[in-house]
């Protein structure tokens, strides 16, 4: 008899639904099915991989929640006028309202891209700048620093991004007047004509990178330093053979005003 009440109260043991995990807790995906979330160590979340933000189109899992997929990683993954922001979304190259910080010192944004303000005399560009063929510029290093600096280009060789010799004596020269100013360093990128816009925005990029990476050396602060690439937007020579060429093979650097 005993063993005959010991098997029907384990049979009755067996036929007892299991005590379910109060949520968020669980211990495998079915305790989380109700709410269409998963089991990750212990607790109920969004997403596993990609597999479960199938329903929300355009996300990505990160960190266990369905979030939006980044559009760019850097401005070259943008269109033509377009850049990679901070929340990597392509967005337009420049505003109005921060056209400086955008576009530099010697640029005014219109219509969402960096474009030379157009002059016939000085009188026209006005801040301090002077007409310069026609365009309007900035004196080299006169946004807001101590002293202005007579700041030089350094040059590249056809499809490289490694500084010569010549290029870090140049910045050598650059560094003893940048590192007077308050203002932000801006290092921009160029590239001759030849090849796709996609392809020299990465160029101009690297070389940016490149000069930055030496100022940083010198002792320049990381955070000061901002790298732009115009790829072969903006030549300073419009000719089409090699002497051309060499001249817009660059990096540009300038000031923002202090902070």
């Amino acid at each position: 008899m005993r063993r005959i009440a010991l098997l029907i109260g384990f049979a009755l043991l067996l036929g007892c639904p299991a005590k379910p995990q109060p949520y968020p807790e669980c211990k495998n995906d079915g305790d989380c099915k109700d709410h269409a979330q998963v089991c990750i160590g212990g607790t109920c979340k969004e997403c596993r991989d990609d597999a479960q933000c199938s329903q929300k189109p355009g996300t990505t899992c990160q960190d266990n929640i369905c979030v939006a997929k980044a559009q760019c990683q850097s401005s070259r993954d943008c269109g033509e006028g377009q850049k990679c922001s901070a929340d990597k979304k392509c967005v337009a190259e420049c505003s109005e309202a921060n056209a400086a910080q955008d576009c530099g010192p010697d640029k005014i944004c219109r219509a969402g891209r960096c474009a030379d303000q157009a002059c016939q005399a000085d009188a026209e560009c006005g801040s301090g700048k002077t007409c310069v063929n026609n365009v309007c510029r900035a004196p080299s290093g006169a946004q807001g620093g101590t002293s202005a600096c007579d700041l030089k280009a350094v040059y590249f060789g056809f499809d490289e991004a490694t500084l010569s010799q010549e290029a870090r004596v140049i910045l050598d020269t650059d560094w003893q007047c940048l590192a007077k100013q308050p203002g932000r360093i801006i290092v921009a990128g160029h590239t001759d004509e030849r090849g796709t816009t996609e392809y020299n925005l990465a160029l101009g990029e690297r070389r940016a990178e490149a000069v930055r990476k030496y100022l940083i050396g010198l002792g320049a602060d990381p955070q000061k330093i901002k790298p732009i690439s115009y790829g072969k937007e903006r030549p300073v020579d419009p000719g089409h053979d090699e002497a051309a060429w060499a001249k817009n093979r660059r990096v540009e650097i300038s000031v923002e005003g202090g902070k």
